[in-house]
């Protein structure tokens, strides 16, 4: 071997290490992010990209458009948003099968 063919063997070897070092891993974190707002449900915890934490309200799907949030804040305050403002979901939504008896009004 001479030493371009050493050289290309490293280059090649060097963008092999960055794929999976750096490229990939955030391949995978978009796609679990993505499951995450496909999975929305009214009554979901979620933390926004500002920091805010909310409860979803409201989940509307236009025609157009992307798919947008009403997002409540608390204290009354709500607030409009879309999907990508969604950093992540803290809790899910508890389903009234869920739910402890002294909650369901028995």
């Amino acid at each position: 071997m001479n030493t371009e063919e050493i050289g290309f063997i490293i280059i090649v070897g060097v963008l092999v290490v960055m794929y999976f070092v750096m490229i990939r891993p955030m391949q995978q974190e978009q796609k679990r992010h993505q499951h995450t707002i496909r999975d929305l449900r009214v009554g979901d915890e979620v933390i926004t990209t500002a920091g805010f934490f909310a409860r979803v309200k409201q989940i509307e799907t236009p025609e157009t458009g992307p798919v947008q949030l009403l997002l409540d804040l608390g204290n009354g305050i709500e607030v409009r948003a879309v999907t990508s403002a969604v950093a992540k979901r803290v809790t899910p939504a508890v389903e009234p099968a869920e739910l402890p008896e002294q909650a369901k009004g028995t």
